[in-house]
């Protein structure tokens, strides 16, 4: 991950961590949802939609679900999509997508509030939350779904409301959660889209239990790690962020590569180690997140 390719979610109903998180070199995420308290979603909304405008493209926002069926949450998905619809916007993050019903409904509403922003429509890229048991149990349909859709769509895993919809601990090791959370990269990879995005890390001053969730995160093969505090930045970044060591690595895959494949070789040895295609592939990989950052 790249410096400053780190999201951070912004409550959008209080000026001040918005005005300070808009100082920031980094993404923001503008939660509509779980921040905001039922009476501010009208100022939320609005100030989410003036940080678009004064933040072009650094900016996607997190909507509230379009329907309910867990129990919590509240479904006024509908009405945040053209609230904050316009050009310059980055992305739409929704959450609690069980199933590909949910994920059409939503891309649905998102390509309707395109049509009246006057953006074009399938042009806004979509990212959906898997969090909830029956999203889990479904995630390899949910992301053949996505991948077949005509606008970008990728995945998240959001820990907090599957542990509500279980009715488990979200320990500080967050075993409770490592088969459902090893299940959304995979799905990803098996539908062909881009890596997802792990869950946030909600102890805010636990740097050590949050650098031992990126590195897990990032062992399972996400792409990243939203931050729910400016404080957690810097670690997301140094996890994800390629070590020069592996760079220095990468480079050496690459450069041998590609003399043996002038000399016709396949396979070879480099310091002891054989290298196949799918090495040099990770080596490329590698390499190419240090200029493009992730998906």
């Amino acid at each position: 991950m790249s410096a400053g390719g780190v999201p951070l979610f912004v409550p959008a109903h209080v000026a001040r961590l918005r005005d300070k998180a808009a100082g920031l070199a980094v993404p923001l995420i503008l939660d509509l949802e779980d921040a905001v308290p039922p009476g501010e979603k009208d100022a939320a909304r609005r100030g989410a939609a003036d940080l678009v405008e004064a933040l072009p493209g650094r900016c996607t926002v997190r909507i509230n679900p379009l329907t309910v069926e867990r129990g919590f949450g509240t479904a006024v998905g509908a009405d945040d999509l053209p609230a904050v619809l316009r050009p310059g916007l980055a992305g739409i993050l929704a959450p609690k997508i069980d199933d590909e019903a949910a994920l059409h409904d939503v891309d649905a509403h998102l390509s309707d509030a395109e049509r009246r922003a006057g953006v074009a429509e399938g042009s806004t890229p979509l990212r959906v939350i898997v969090e909830t048991a029956r999203g889990v149990v479904g995630v390899h349909a949910l992301a053949l779904a996505a991948a077949a859709l005509p606008r970008r769509v990728d995945l998240a895993f959001g820990a907090g409301d599957l542990t509500t919809d279980l009715g488990i601990e979200w320990g500080r090791d967050e075993s409770a959660f490592d088969t459902p959370r090893a299940l959304v990269p995979l799905a990803c990879r098996a539908a062909n889209l881009g890596r997802p995005m792990d869950t946030v890390f909600a102890d805010v001053g636990d740097i050590e239990g949050l650098r031992a969730s990126a590195l897990r995160g990032k062992a399972l093969g996400y792409a990243g790690k939203p931050a729910i505090h400016p404080g957690q930045l810097e670690v997301i970044q140094d996890v994800y962020r390629p070590t020069p060591c592996e760079l220095e690595w990468a480079r050496e895959v690459v450069d041998a590569a590609a003399r043996y494949a002038a000399d016709g070789a396949g396979a070879f040895l480099l310091e002891g180690r054989m290298i196949d295609d799918p090495v040099v592939a990770r080596a490329r990989d590698l390499l190419a997140t240090t200029t493009e950052g992730p998906r």
